[in-house]
């Protein structure tokens, strides 16, 4: 697959991402990432998948020409013929992911564009895929079911025409007067478990990767909806904080109370002296006041 094909090369998701880590928002625009590379993933997936069910038809049609082939030819055909509709079925649901994705963020970018940081809460948008993502893993589950079934027929198939070979083959030794070869002593692999069986197990392999993929992909649109809530809430919390703090420093600024001016104190010692002497000024005080009387009765 071509690199500029993938969804994290698409020009509208970088700038998404772009969007959403300039306002803060990293957790999402990490999220919204990873999304994207299990998307790309499944669409590489599908590509091997693809060139492992081509060999394997190729091999089939070189299979020689006999009764007993012709027939174990037939069986094999319908098993890859089968794995290939599945692929071309999981190919077409990702390929409407992709298209959603790209349109959802899209609409992301615009908005944002236009109406700010809030419109950017719309990627909770990207959980819209979670259905069809659903729907991949089902298709992807039952072809895993059916490509072992496949491979244990297949293993079955090889062995049973390995020792028609093996029979055919002590069969002809012994109308030549040779003895007859001890096939237990040696492990010998028909030609159907290189040609089908090992595409096969391939495939299989690769759809099991598949579906940790998809997997994967889910929790992360789970996480993406919870890390953006998570935003919100916090956003909330600082906006009513600062409405709260604003009508208290009014209120201190307008209504704080006249207060007297300080007045200094003195404790112990000091205190106890200044209060005596205050005490000595009175009294002498007292004792002059008649004395002025007096010589103004004069």
């Amino acid at each position: 697959m071509e690199a500029e094909k993938t969804l994290t090369n698409e020009e509208i998701i970088r700038e998404l991402l772009d969007l959403l880590k300039k306002n803060t928002m990293k957790e999402q625009a990490n999220d919204v990432f990873e999304i994207c590379t299990y998307v790309d993933g499944l669409e590489k997936k599908i590509v091997s998948m693809t060139e492992e069910l081509t060999s394997m038809q190729d091999q089939i049609k070189k299979m020689q020409e006999d009764t007993l082939i012709n027939n174990a030819k037939k069986a094999l055909t319908e098993a890859q013929e089968r794995l290939n509709a599945r692929c071309e079925q999981i190919k077409s649901q990702v390929s409407e992911i992709k298209v959603q994705v790209k349109s959802t963020a899209k609409n992301i970018v615009d908005e944002t564009k236009a109406k700010g940081r809030a419109a950017l809460y719309r990627v909770t948008e990207f959980v819209g895929i979670k259905k069809r993502l659903l729907n991949v893993r089902t298709v992807v589950k039952d072809t895993i079911v059916s490509t072992d079934r496949d491979i244990a027929r297949t293993a079955l198939l090889a062995k049973g025409l390995r020792k028609a070979g093996q029979t055919v083959n002590n069969a002809f030794r012994t109308f030549a007067d040779k003895p007859e070869v001890d096939y237990s002593q040696k492990e010998q692999k028909h030609h159907l478990t290189k040609a089908v069986l090992a595409p096969m197990k391939a495939v299989r392999k690769l759809l099991v990767s598949m579906e940790m993929h998809l997997d994967a992909s889910i929790d992360k649109l789970d996480n993406l909806a919870m890390n953006v809530q998570f935003d919100k809430e916090k956003r909330m919390e600082q906006t009513k904080d600062k409405e709260q703090k604003a009508p208290d420093t009014e209120r201190e600024i307008i209504y704080s109370p006249m207060v007297a001016e300080p007045q200094e104190y003195k404790y112990n010692a000091d205190a106890f002296a200044a209060r005596k002497t205050s005490e000595a000024k009175q009294e002498t005080a007292g004792k002059e006041l008649p004395k002025v009387r007096e010589d103004k009765a004069r």
